[in-house]
């Protein structure tokens, strides 16, 4: 499979595995230094972090080949853990279908749902709130939905350092706190809705905000003290407690959020009704498949199943109160 890295035309690093740590804390620690205060009226300092490796070169993604199932990610996690999580699923889907399976990851939501109105893709794994975003663009199409531990939903966990002496969201003001993606659900339009209960906006509330574009990396952000406080989806913060649980154990969930629907697996409104059909197959037989049981284990995913839009109907208020755009 090919991947194809987008580049930030901000702030990009390239990152050895075996010096992640290092890099990411002498680039943030940088750019905090680096920062401005602006006083009562200042306005929260946004900087856009790309920890892939950008060596790839998009030219080697054969989107037009008819022969591929194009699949796109956008970094909910980091490169590696991308990788670990979606490996076997894409080459489950290779091995079903008879069909190369070509990987597209994009650091943000917006780029995945442009290719996805543009039918350059087939299939993306997703977020909530990017789904709602599609839908309203007429972009994509609900495929299936993963149900984990006999549900249908999940949270956005508000956290913060374990030895912080913040106690609840109100306790973030005035503190450094890092959103995942400007279309995330559990990483950007929560924490907006919390603001708005309190009647504030992140520029008047947090003494800076950043984006990591990946729920890992805003957990490693709080555990290092970087920042004081994120809000990071539930799914991913419980894989990351099961899996390497000594990546939390400076953490603490101060708040947890309402029930949302699952982030969806979709496709593009133009893709090929028999290729569709062959997917939504895969998707919801694979629980009943030894190989597809095991993989779905792995990802602490039940099965995958087919559900109503009206599942987001819930995210979609949200939206209206907070005025996304």
């Amino acid at each position: 499979m090919i991947s194809n890295i987008s580049v930030s035309k901000k702030i990009k690093i390239n990152i050895r595995k075996q010096r992640f740590q290092v890099i990411i804390f002498s680039l943030l620690t940088l750019v905090f230094a680096s920062s401005c205060n602006l006083g009562k009226e200042r306005e929260a300092k946004h900087v856009w972090i790309d920890f892939n490796d950008s060596t790839s070169a998009t030219k080697n993604v054969e989107l037009d080949t008819s022969k591929s199932i194009k699949v796109a990610i956008a970094s909910i996690i980091s490169p590696q853990e991308t990788f670990n999580q979606y490996n076997n699923i894409l080459k489950y889907i290779e091995e079903k279908l008879n069909r190369k399976v070509v990987l597209i990851q994009r650091k943000t939501y917006k780029e995945v749902n442009a290719l996805l109105k543009k039918n350059e893709i087939d299939l993306a794994f997703i977020c909530s709130g990017a789904y709602i975003n599609g839908t309203n663009n007429d972009a994509l199409s609900l495929l299936v939905i993963p149900v984990r531990n006999d549900r249908k939903y999940y949270q956005a966990y508000l956290i913060a350092h374990k030895e912080s002496e913040i106690k609840r969201f109100g306790d973030l003001k005035n503190k450094k706190f890092v959103f995942s993606d400007s279309l995330s659900n559990t990483g950007m339009l929560y924490p907006l809705k919390r603001l708005k209960d309190l009647h504030t906006t992140k520029e008047a509330f947090f003494a800076e905000t950043y984006f990591s574009h990946a729920h890992d990396y805003s957990i490693e952000l709080v555990s290092r003290r970087i920042v004081a406080g994120a809000s990071v989806n539930s799914l991913i913060y419980d894989y990351i407690a099961m899996y390497n649980p000594e990546k939390i154990s400076n953490i603490k969930i101060i708040e947890k959020s309402e029930w949302f629907g699952m982030p969806p697996i979709v496709v593009a409104k133009g893709i090929d009704n028999e290729l569709k059909e062959n997917l939504l197959s895969l998707f919801t037989q694979m629980h009943t498949d030894e190989k597809g049981s095991e993989i779905l284990k792995s990802l602490l995913i039940d099965k995958y199943i087919q559900e109503s839009d009206t599942l987001y109907n819930g995210i979609r208020e949200m939206c209206k109160y907070i005025s996304c755009k």
